[in-house]
């Protein structure tokens, strides 16, 4: 989004709001102003879902643009934002002309009484209008993070010791890894970036389920879709804990016996799920198609039926996983070669529409990439600013001089800093392990 556009769409939706504070509903100077609002964010939206609109230390910011000298409309919408003790708004791909009246004719009612705004929106059902507020405990990524941990941690023991695991704890799980998502967009997924390479199915589950939430906010999926994402994300591999162990860390070239026996794995995943109650298709669809290709080739071959979006955004988490993850057969490669490589393969393997949105999603820095700077520093992506991707929160590895920083220092790279870059670092040239970074 260009400078212009920004400023544009904060005056449209000032002023937008401003009619529905002054005259009554059906007023033609409301429903025109509302209308102009919803196709102009219509524009914007189809290219970046979702957008994000708020405050950050008191400063107003709409994507990547922060508003320091205000205009008079950006100095309104602070005072629209902090008369509603909120920190922003976050509109997704879809929105629509009734949503956006809604939201407007809510807020300004909220202002005068005093009711809570989030409370309001949730009742008149706006799927694709939210508020932004603080993380609750439940939601903070670290702890959502260690709680999806022992979840899948249960459920692989109760599979091993012969029992029919209960998903109660994981459905809780991927009900709070969304809320934290959509309070924190990039948090989460940087915890993402721990490996277990010890564990490789066990901590690739966890981090699959996250990732497949990152695809699906790229996409613009609903929050009750994106559960069922993290769930299925989380157990897709399941069918993995019925192949023999030494050939699932076997390093090297597998033989024609042990290849047939990897690539049941999805069947013996269904065959265990299906012993629980309740689990939903598209869930199912997701264990057992996840290495099916957007071109149909893969496995399992047998006749699919129709599949739901969730089982190519599981597939695509897959890939990024595996590729930027150590294992005993493959070095792993930086985020940005993942990307690469991904690409090569949009069409084939991957669902080219959901990729692209998930690569722009992730920026042109993803986290997790090792970046030297102009001044021969080398700085690690942790996590983005409230800024957007353009918005780098980094930890300085290695300074000026080529030394390992003993206690690395954080600090961000706002967006007009961005040319300080000038090239990518494999973490493995220089003997790192950029997860302990993430821990």
């Amino acid at each position: 989004m260009e400078i212009r556009q920004a400023h544009h769409t904060i005056n449209m939706l000032v002023s937008a709001w401003q009619s529905h504070r002054m005259y009554p509903e059906g007023h033609p100077s409301r429903v025109q102003k509302t209308r102009q609002c919803q196709e102009q964010l219509a524009v914007l939206l189809a290219d970046k879902s979702p957008l994000r609109i708020g405050l950050v230390e008191d400063t107003l910011f709409i994507e990547e643009h922060l508003f320091a000298d205000p205009h008079i409309a950006e100095a309104e919408a602070v005072d629209i934002l902090t008369s509603l003790e909120i920190d922003g708004v976050e509109l997704e791909r879809g929105l629509s002309l009734a949503e956006l009246q809604t939201f407007f004719s809510l807020s300004t009612a909220c202002i005068q009484s005093g009711d809570d705004i989030e409370t309001a929106l949730t009742s008149a059902n706006i799927r694709h209008l939210r508020i932004v507020t603080l993380l609750q405990d439940d939601e903070n990524p670290n702890i959502v993070y260690n709680s999806a941990i022992k979840a899948v941690d249960q459920i692989f023991k109760d599979i091993h010791g012969g029992r029919v695991p209960s998903t109660d704890s994981i459905r809780t799980v991927s009900k709070n890894m969304v809320q934290s998502v959509l309070r924190q967009e990039h948090a989460l997924f940087a915890l993402a970036q721990i490996k277990d390479y010890d564990n490789y199915t066990f901590n690739h589950s966890v981090n699959v389920g996250i990732i497949s939430l990152t695809v699906g906010r790229a996409c613009g999926v609903h929050p009750q879709q994106l559960q069922l994402l993290a769930f299925g994300g989380m157990i897709h591999d399941i069918g993995k804990l019925k192949i023999p162990v030494d050939i699932i860390t076997k390093p090297g070239r597998l033989t024609q016996l042990e290849l047939v026996q990897i690539r049941r794995h999805p069947d013996r995943g269904v065959e265990l799920i299906t012993q629980i109650e309740g689990i939903p298709k598209e869930v199912i669809d997701m264990v057992h198609y996840h290495h099916l290709h957007y071109n149909r080739t893969g496995y399992p071959q047998q006749s699919q039926p129709e599949l739901s979006p969730l089982v190519d955004m599981v597939t695509i988490a897959d890939h990024y996983d595996a590729m930027t993850t150590h294992r005993s057969y493959q070095r792993p490669v930086p985020p940005r070669e993942a990307i690469r490589r991904m690409r090569h393969v949009s069409g084939i393997d991957l669902h080219p529409e959901f990729l692209e949105y998930f690569i722009y999603h992730l920026g042109e820095y993803p986290v997790g990439s090792l970046l030297r700077l102009a001044s021969s520093e080398i700085v690690l992506v942790t996590g983005f600013g409230s800024l957007g991707n353009q918005h780098l929160k980094v930890c300085r590895l290695f300074n000026a001089r080529g030394t390992l920083e003993a206690d690395p220092v954080s600090y961000e790279l706002l967006p007009d800093e961005m040319d300080q870059i000038v090239g990518d670092v494999d973490p493995l040239s220089r003997g790192i392990d950029i997860s302990i970074y993430f821990d």
